[in-house]
């Protein structure tokens, strides 16, 4: 069946590679959301599993879905900037092949960034889905607030990549994602769209996201720290100016990931999200203290 032309609101933007155990679960987590003005990008990138056949099936079923698949593997930046080419949706809204929406997640973000005409980028909380011998969760808090977010974004990302929803012109004037920061292309993204707009967090979860040994940051960890400590150095020269203490903390970090495993490293990191919101709860004023006005 031919796919209508139609235009629609909102673009759910998904690569995929290799990711047949949730694909479908996902998939059907977008079919089955309560907003009615979207499609489904989905782009296969040289898959050896049975994605293709997954994506194919239900392409043919739904026609919210729109399918691309590329017959050699690309890489990530390369599916995610051919996605934001192809998507017809005034917003973009990232989801994973192994993540899954909650129903309410696109119409509420929509309403969002409809009322909020300056913010470039919203996320919002996350449940965290510990995937292993002993399966378990908790629910991760982002910052709400513009001014919050750029107080600590020298230290941690504004978002979950897989909760957030932008705006696809401000992204497509940026030039999509930067293939030089792969696997923090995302945090070189919103670090960008925050220097032409604002960003914001909706405080509720709207996702829940799957922390499994196969996921990217898993496998290719210390290229992840490697990649992180590169873009701090890119955002102190091109955006915000980090004090000493705040570089050094970045080698730490860095030195960290070359050497402890990734559960340790990531134990930590989000130790240091509960305190920073903890600070935030108490008033506390981290850019007075710790960092510069933006130039």
């Amino acid at each position: 069946m031919k796919k209508s032309a139609r235009t629609p609101k909102v673009t759910v933007l998904m690569p995929v590679y290799n990711g047949a155990a949730y694909l479908e679960e996902a998939i059907l987590s977008v079919l089955n959301n309560s907003y009615d003005d979207y499609e489904l990008v989905l782009i296969n990138d040289g898959s050896k599993d049975t994605s293709e056949q997954i994506c194919r099936r239900l392409a043919d079923k739904h026609n919210q879905i729109r399918y691309f698949t590329f017959k050699k593997n690309k890489g990530l930046v390369a599916a995610l900037n051919f996605g934001l080419k192809k998507a017809r949706g005034t917003y973009i809204c990232r989801l994973n092949q192994d993540d899954r929406m909650l129903p309410h997640r696109i119409k509420t973000q929509v309403a969002y960034l409809d009322k909020h005409q300056d913010v470039a980028v919203v996320g919002s909380w996350i449940r965290l889905l510990h995937i292993g011998k002993k399966d378990w969760s908790e629910t991760i808090r982002y910052l709400e607030k513009d001014e919050q977010i750029k107080q600590v974004w020298h230290i941690l990302s504004p978002f979950s990549d897989p909760a957030v929803m932008y705006r696809k012109e401000v992204a497509l004037s940026l030039e999509g994602y930067d293939e030089d920061f792969f696997i923090a292309e995302d945090s070189h993204m919103w670090i960008r769209m925050g220097t032409v707009g604002k960003l914001a967090n909706i405080p509720e979860i709207l996702t829940e996201v799957r922390f499994h040994d196969e996921a990217t940051t898993y496998s290719n960890f210390k290229y992840l720290m490697q990649t992180t400590y590169k873009l701090h150095r890119w955002m102190h020269e091109n955006v915000q100016e980090a004090p000493l203490h705040i570089q050094a903390f970045w080698l730490m970090q860095l030195g960290a990931g070359l050497v402890l495993p990734p559960q340790v490293v990531f134990g930590i990191y989000r130790t240091i999200k509960r305190s920073i919101n903890f600070f935030k709860d108490v008033q506390f004023d981290f850019r007075r203290n710790y960092l510069p006005d933006l130039r």
